[in-house]
């Protein structure tokens, strides 16, 4: 009897899914001159799980050093089991160009598959029933607010554009501007433009980029790009802005968003332990940027980093068994709770939220009105450089709409 028992016990051990994979895998990814201790965590956390396999990490410089480590590790039959890459075709370690170059393995009949990436994002990491990376996070780009100033100034949250401009009025003639920009510096008013974007533009035409990249609209031709930009102009108007907004960079921004200058920033929410760092006693909130009218808003979130797994390697099983951790095992949770991102899991049920973004949950779950940032399906990265740009040039009144959205198409265009 003791026997069987034991035998039972046995093969109940080697069947765990934990045990049953062993060996090694190398992965591979970008780091800062920190290293890249997100990822890191998640490895050291996956062969906690897993102790009868071992990850080699290599990391390389962000920028042009590790996209050039891939591709020539790729090309040169010496693939990782597992490779760091973002979302879309855009980038230059966006995935869906290794899908189609046969370098990655189809992860659409791993359980999760179906449910892990929202409806939205979909097109960024399938393609032909294929699903070619397994998102590690998700960032939602918000109205992120002091929550103490609010309360100081006497005004509500605005849930439209209109009542938003309103209160940018109050809150001036307080001493105080509503939000804080860094006009000067392109990636941050880009983002700002953006998010507009994703009210007036996507807000009414959800098909707005795949009808751009067919051919059948421009930027200089769509109404709602129009009435976005202008929304930009408006508020500027309306007194929204930070004084000197736009000369103003990250530095100044950032700082006086900080200090209760500004009411609120619109970043994505991963930036949020940056403004901690200047002022840790930040009671912070976070509300979506409001739309035309409350209908029409939508939330952008978008899926950040991702791990690809190679259709070569040679330890697969456990290649996907480390796809899967990242998935459904914690590996999400624990890589965003690091970057300060949300996991997959929270941005499908917008559940179990950091007390900050608890203001955004609600739209979380309106998946009718949510999108990926506009962008990150665009033909080239200088549409996008083009554009934050462009919103140096709208605050200073030296460029007009008409002429910022021509520049987009020219832009675009581009090859």
């Amino acid at each position: 009897m003791k026997r069987t028992l034991a035998l039972l016990s046995l093969t109940a051990l080697l069947s765990s899914p934990a045990l049953a994979q062993s060996g090694e895998l190398r992965l591979i990814a970008q780091a800062s001159e920190q290293g890249n201790p997100s990822m890191q965590a998640l490895v050291d956390a996956f062969m906690k799980k897993y102790p009868n396999v071992k990850v080699r990490t290599e990391f390389f410089p962000i920028g042009t050093g590790y996209p050039q480590v891939l591709r020539t590790q790729l090309q040169g039959g010496n693939a990782p089991d597992l490779f760091y890459v973002t979302a879309g075709s855009g980038g230059l370690v966006s995935v869906l160009p290794f899908l189609d170059a046969g370098y990655v393995a189809d992860l659409s009949k791993r359980p999760w598959a179906k449910t892990v990436i929202p409806t939205a994002s979909r097109g960024l990491y399938w393609k032909n029933n294929q699903l070619a990376a397994v998102p590690l996070g998700m960032t939602p780009i918000a109205a992120v607010y002091n929550v103490d100033l609010l309360g100081q100034l006497g005004v509500s949250l605005p849930k439209t554009m209109p009542e938003l401009l309103k209160t940018c009025g109050v809150i001036r003639s307080k001493g105080k501007s509503m939000f804080s920009l860094a006009g000067a510096n392109p990636q941050n008013g880009g983002l700002l433009a953006a998010t507009l974007a994703e009210n007036y533009v996507l807000g009414s035409d959800p098909q707005w980029n795949a009808k751009r990249t067919a051919g059948k609209v421009t930027f200089a031709g769509t109404p709602s790009w129009k009435k976005a930009l202008q929304a930009l102009l408006d508020m500027k108007n309306a007194g929204c802005f930070i004084p000197g907004v736009e000369g103003a960079d990250l530095p100044q921004a950032a700082p006086a968003m900080a200090s209760g200058q500004a009411l609120a920033f619109v970043i994505p929410t991963g930036a949020i332990s940056a403004l901690k760092s200047i002022n840790p006693k930040l009671n912070l909130g976070a509300f979506v940027l409001p739309g035309p009218t409350a209908a029409s808003t939508v939330l952008a979130v978008s899926p950040t980093d991702a791990i690809a797994v190679s259709k070569n390697s040679k330890n697969l099983p456990a290649a996907l068994a480390f796809a899967d951790f990242i998935a459904t095992g914690g590996g999400s949770e624990l890589y965003t709770k690091v970057t300060g991102d949300i996991s997959t899991r929270q941005a499908a049920t917008g559940q179990n939220l950091p007390p900050e973004l608890s203001g955004i949950a609600t739209a979380l779950r309106n998946k009718s009105r949510i999108a990926p940032l506009i962008q990150i399906e665009w033909s080239n990265p200088q549409v996008y450089t083009t554009l934050g740009e462009g919103v140096q040039g709208l605050l200073t009144g030296q460029l007009t709409v008409d002429a910022l959205l021509a520049r987009l198409d020219a832009a675009w265009n581009r090859k």
